[in-house]
């Protein structure tokens, strides 16, 4: 009969090698598995999450000539003045710094989930100087004499993670990594979007004071003209420190141009529905915050399973720091350990309850910022169309009073009339303009509004990841 410790002494060694306590590991998985479900039940794997999606009806009817928003949409505008005090609030606001320390809280728990997964080595060295009791354990010459003792090592460890709640766990962090980038590119949507619009605001107040000028020069009571340019101007201030706020840094110019407002007209893509969620940065960030949910269930299911890991040391240990390094000071040992939880007064389920729960507010939370989405397209466009469809009365009204004006110039030139007709034809004529310089900016606000809802150009780079819908 072969001697069972005959393979031991062929390799040269004083015991059994990690390989055999290595193999001998999942068949003992197994039964642990085995006697946990005979005992208690394992939780059941949860169905796939149900999700809201938009569909066609649920947005106003609009032409569907318009496209996504590209990146840098402001850019369509053609100011180089807005191009220069967006990129600088991108740079400098706050509200981006906070976006971008987010981001790194979230990769940092990241690489801290990635650490705590597989081998590990550690060294040790330890010197003592220690008086040893006679009354104790040590017999003499050990018991009663002071000695040095060293230990050098080496110990190994190693999670097998057989049912992947590691992995889960790092899978959960890199989602949180994902959804705070989305949100960053939410903010700097946000915050691109909100100086184009006060921008356009204080060109706005810029240009009806330009308006008051002409305003002025034809009314006798100049007193009530005056008083509307003082508004104007506070309005103008106001717009204008609001600008620097959102901006910030230092380079913020004293004087801004004054620049004629753009066109607004703007269509709907004609895959809006199917697209918008994978075009806005918030729906995004709720989507990933899903699958990071989704994994911490899988991490607390695996919970329930034995965690089995293998540990090793290696190294030196003696009295004497002259024995220290000698062979027969060796320490060698390897320990395979399987943790089995049996009872744990409910502990085990109440995470898993409590990850169900984060997982069924991630959902609501989805479902929400989708009809938040489909809200923000249609309160944008149902504006733009309103302002649009100003456009033509205004429009017949303006020719309309030019023609009166026209009139009665002649008539005053002729002789026919003293000029107080012409003079009440042109003040109604500069406000018609008035009131066309602020259709053009509410129409200017509800397409940047209709941008930022459309997504500012972000686009999910995981959006297609077979999360079922609705």
């Amino acid at each position: 009969m072969n001697n069972p410790n005959s393979n031991y002494s062929q390799a040269g060694q004083d015991g059994p090698s990690p390989s055999r306590y290595v193999g001998a590991l999942r068949p003992l998985a197994l039964a642990a598995v085995l006697t946990l479900s005979a005992c208690a039940g394992l939780p059941p794997a949860d169905p796939a999450p149900r999700l809201a999606t938009p569909a066609a009806g649920d947005f106003v009817k609009a032409p569907v000539a318009g496209q996504w928003p590209v990146n840098q949409w402001w850019s369509d505008f053609h100011d180089e003045q807005l191009n220069s005090l967006i990129e600088q609030a991108l740079h400098n606001s706050p509200s981006m710094a906070v976006a971008q320390a987010r981001i790194g809280q979230a990769n940092a728990q990241a690489q801290l989930a990635g650490a705590n997964t597989g081998a590990r080595l550690d060294a040790s060295a330890d010197l003592t100087r220690q008086h040893y009791t006679a009354n104790s354990i040590y017999p003499p010459p050990i018991g009663g004499s002071t000695l040095n003792s060293g230990d050098l090592g080496l110990n190994f460890s190693y999670d097998f993670d057989f049912w992947g709640r590691n992995r889960s766990m790092i899978e959960s962090a890199l989602g949180q990594v994902a959804a705070a980038q989305a949100e960053s590119a939410g903010a700097a949507s946000t915050l691109s979007a909100a100086v184009a619009s006060t921008y356009y605001q204080w060109q706005l107040v810029n240009a009806r004071l330009a308006l008051q000028d002409d305003v002025q020069s034809q009314r006798n009571d100049a007193a009530l003209p005056r008083q509307t340019r003082v508004q104007l101007e506070t309005q103008r201030d106001e717009l204008y420190y609001q600008l620097k706020s959102l901006v910030g840094g230092t380079q913020f110019p004293e004087h801004l141009a004054a620049k004629p407002l753009p066109n607004a007209d703007v269509g709907v893509p004609t895959n809006l529905p199917l697209d918008l969620v994978a075009r806005r940065a918030d729906v995004a960030a709720s989507r990933d915050r899903i699958k990071a949910a989704l994994h911490d269930v899988d991490a607390s299911r695996a919970a329930f399973y034995p965690d089995i890991n293998l540990s090793a040391i290696a190294g030196f240990s003696a009295f004497g720091l002259g024995n220290v390094l000698k062979t027969a000071s060796r320490n060698i040992g390897v320990t395979p350990a399987l943790s089995l939880p049996i009872f744990d007064a409910g502990r085990l389920r109440a995470g898993l309850d409590s990850s169900r729960a984060d997982v069924t507010m991630a959902i609501a939370q989805y479902d929400q910022a989708v009809q938040s989405a489909v809200s923000d397209v249609n309160d944008a466009f149902v504006q733009l169309q309103g302002a649009q469809r100003e456009q033509a009365s205004l429009t017949q009204q303006i020719a309309a009073r030019k023609r009166d004006l026209e009139s009665a110039e002649r008539r005053q030139h002729a002789g026919l009339s003293d000029g107080r007709e012409a003079t009440r034809d042109k003040l109604a004529l500069l406000t018609l303009d008035d009131q066309e310089l602020a259709r053009e900016q509410r129409a200017v606000s509800a397409r940047i509004a209709l941008i930022k809802a459309l997504g500012g150009g972000y686009q999910d780079p995981a959006a297609d990841d077979g999360l079922s819908k609705k």
